[in-house]
């Protein structure tokens, strides 16, 4: 099967050199898009590389708010929020991602906002309030971008600030009694100093009922702010500098298949604050809040042999949550997690591009990045306590605290990249590039509550006397042989051929190495199971093209690749000798190998009709997987053989020239996939649609429009994770919208 879609795609980059040749009369030609999915400004048609982008007038077409809504429109992309948190997003790209969002893991799939890494998964659902365009790169990201991963990259890419006057603002109502409002203002101070403001707020009730307390959860309130200020400092010189600050509250908490979006954990989330283990114990603060505070910093200056930025970020992010992963209707819950982290990262690169006569086009620098994550957290269990303490089968009705600890881990990241474009005639350019990375983690451990103590609480409404089971530290990693340093370094090449067969074909051949350093296993409650993980790499081999055509009215860009990782790292089971138990473990389990398609479509074949499409075909298979991963099923996790996304917008322009009837829809259809490594029945999730809908008008000048909107318009129930028990999508979700713009 792989070589008939070689030979598809060869046929299909053939007849495009012929299609081009016809001309044809167009009614609405399809615009230009730019990214800068090599680290500089380029048409999307002219970049030999699997990439997907979305302007900021396509994402609100496509109801595209926050960065969980981009896995409806791109090819072999999975994703949901974590279990748990809201504010976290996992993503898993050609099979690549991570579900683990503690701070010793990277994700596989990494975002960044204005070229600056955001190291943790734990709050990277990002609200898309004033966004330029967003770029979804597939694919290893082994030589340009800031930090090496396996899987891909997100790329939000902010609006700079008008050089006039200009204002606008969204007001929302919607189902479950769902507010938000935004808005975002351009206020030039003269010519060289040009300022934005813009923020927003959301507010919604929840969709989830808790039938042993009687309160509504899955809800949401979340706030933003930005400001950026523009110097155009001369001719050649531009400095961009933006502050943000973010707060999100929100949960994804576990339901039960007989009655899906209802549990039954008799944590209260009205009392009490999340992450607070006094509160815990007494049945209270479940939720969890985010907090984030960022400066962005990007000084450009044409230096005559090109284009030297300067770019900085710093990023401070605070996490508290009280969750509980078993639904049950106890006060503490079954097995509930009390956590609060405090992160913060700098990162500053210094990035080159330019020009080497006619021939040669270049990006080179350097990449720097120091990460701090502290997290106090403990885990609290119902009836963990033996009558006999010699005899742990003998479990009685007495709560505990398995372990209270503080983890202190940090990384050090150098790294120095380059890579060129030598064009040898009009038709042929060659690529090669390469990464070199140098990188350090450490962790350490201290106890919050030493073993034996008692902590007051109240179970079942009585009182009652919380031990707490265990206790270790950095000491007792060192004396168990568990290193409490990693260092790794790697040089990540990249090859590739491209060969413009006219104006408006290209097609292009590439091979791109990635990796991700290693880890530790930090939510073990024994100094033994505090396993180290090693890095994961990948080699993927590509070959693409991308082609406009019938006088750019459709516009097709597709691609079928070859994927073959090493050590994957992959969270699985792993048998406890000392308890009988399972620990669940992320490890080096096994190696993957991955081939497939993918295919973007647009096309505008009348005016004021545009239709698009988007498919992807995945086919992945576990090698070599390691005897200690017990539990790892034969399939690997979260990947659907296709993933389909197709729709069009129509607008219907009035007689009265008084504006546009606008009609939008797109359904988007996942193969049937597991939710859990070890494939368990119960996480298989069936193929499903989800259908989306908008209808509105939009006036003549654009100062003012008014749309009604649906997402998961069917209101199909889905499984999008699974960890003890499953986790549902979101139901189906009506709004009203006005905007306004002056």
């Amino acid at each position: 099967m792989k070589r008939t879609f070689t030979k598809l795609m060869l046929s299909t980059a053939v007849a495009a050199t012929t299609v081009t040749g016809i001309a044809i009369p167009a009614l609405a030609q399809l615009p230009e898009v730019f990214v800068t999915a090599q680290r500089r400004t380029e048409s999307l048609q002219t970049v030999p590389v699997a990439v997907s982008a979305f302007s900021a007038e396509q994402m609100d077409i496509r109801q595209i708010n926050e960065t969980l809504d981009i896995v409806r429109v791109i090819p072999n992309l999975v994703g949901h929020n974590n279990t748990g948190p809201a504010t976290s997003n996992a993503y898993f790209l050609r099979g690549l991602g991570s579900t683990e969002s503690i701070a010793t893991f990277d994700p596989p799939v990494s975002t960044y906002i204005d070229d600056v890494y955001v190291a943790r998964q734990n709050a990277n659902n990002y609200a898309l309030f004033d966004v330029e365009r967003i770029e979804v790169l597939r694919g290893p990201q082994g030589t340009t971008f800031g930090r090496n991963t396996t899987g891909g990259a997100i790329n939000v890419i902010t609006r700079r600030p008008g050089d006039e006057f200009a204002a606008k603002a969204k007001f929302e109502y919607g189902e479950y009694e769902r507010y938000s409002v935004s808005g975002v203002v351009d206020i030039p101070i003269n010519e060289k100093v040009l300022t934005k403001f813009a923020g927003y707020y959301i507010e919604d009730e929840g969709y989830v009922d808790n039938l042993t307390t009687g309160e509504t959860l899955n809800g949401e309130e979340s706030w933003g702010i930005r400001g950026d200020v523009r110097f155009l400092i001369n001719e050649d010189v531009t400095w961009d500098v933006a502050v943000e600050g973010m707060g999100q509250e929100g949960t994804n908490l576990l339901s039960s298949f007989a009655t899906p979006r209802k549990v039954n954990t008799g944590i209260r989330s009205d009392c009490g604050s999340p992450g607070n283990l006094d509160d815990l114990v007494n049945g209270c603060g479940l939720g969890n809040e985010t907090e984030t505070f960022s400066v962005y910093s990007n000084l450009s200056w044409d230096i005559g042999i090109g284009t030297l930025e300067f770019i900085t970020g710093w990023r401070d992010l605070d996490q508290d949550f009280t969750l509980d992963f078993t639904d049950a209707p106890f006060e503490p819950g079954a097995f509930s997690i009390a956590n609060q982290g405090e992160h913060t990262q700098f990162t500053q690169e210094i990035k080159l591009n330019g020009t080497i006569g006619d021939r040669i086009e270049y990006v080179g620098g350097l990449f720097y990045m120091d990460e701090d994550n502290e997290t106090a957290f403990s885990d609290v269990v119902a009836d963990c306590v033996p009558d006999d303490p010699m005899d742990a089968s003998t479990l009685g009705l007495q709560n505990c605290i398995l372990i209270s600890r503080h983890l202190d881990n940090t990384t050090e990241n150098f790294s120095a990249y380059l890579q060129a474009d030598f064009a040898l005639n009009d038709q042929w350019t060659l690529t090669a590039g390469a990464r070199y990375t140098d990188e350090e983690k450490e962790i350490a451990y201290t106890t919050l509550l030493p073993a034996g103590t008692l902590v007051a609480g109240t179970f079942l409404g009585m009182d009652d006397l919380y031990p707490v089971i265990a206790e270790f530290d950095t000491a007792d990693l060192v004396s168990t042989g568990i290193p409490t340093e990693q260092s790794e370094s790697k040089v990540t090449p990249k090859v590739g051929i491209e060969y413009q067969a006219n104006d408006d074909v290209l097609i292009y051949l590439s091979a791109t190495n990635g990796f991700k350093s290693g880890g530790w296993n930090a939510r073990s409650t024994n100094p033994g199971g505090i396993q180290p993980f090693g890095p994961e790499e990948a080699w993927s081999y590509e070959l693409g093209m991308k082609g406009d055509f019938l006088d750019n009215t459709l516009r097709l860009n597709a691609n079928v690749f070859y994927t073959e990782v090493e050590d994957l790292q992959l969270i699985s089971g792993v048998l406890n000798p000392t308890t009988n138990a399972v620990d669940f473990l992320t490890q080096n389990a096994a190696d993957l190998e991955l081939w497939g398609a993918e295919a973007e479509i647009q096309y505008s074949p009348i005016e004021n009709l545009d239709l698009f499409a988007a498919v992807g075909y995945l086919d992945a298979e576990y090698q070599d997987v390691s005897p200690a991963a017990s539990t790892v099923g034969s399939e690997p996790v979260r990947t659907p053989d296709w993933s389909i996304n197709l729709g069009g917008t129509y607008r219907v322009p009035l007689n009265n020239a008084y504006g546009d009837f606008v009609l939008g829809a797109d359904a988007s259809w996942k193969d049937e996939h597991f939710t859990s490594t070890s494939n368990i029945a119960s996480s298989l999730q069936d193929s499903f649609w989800l259908l989306q809908a908008r209808a509105g008008f939009e006036s003549e000048d654009g100062r003012w429009g008014l749309f009604a909107e649906c997402k998961n318009c069917a209101d199909e129930e889905y499984i999008a994770s699974t960890f003890i028990g499953p986790y549902f999508g979101e139901p189906r979700r009506w709004n009203i919208s006005l905007r306004l713009a002056y």
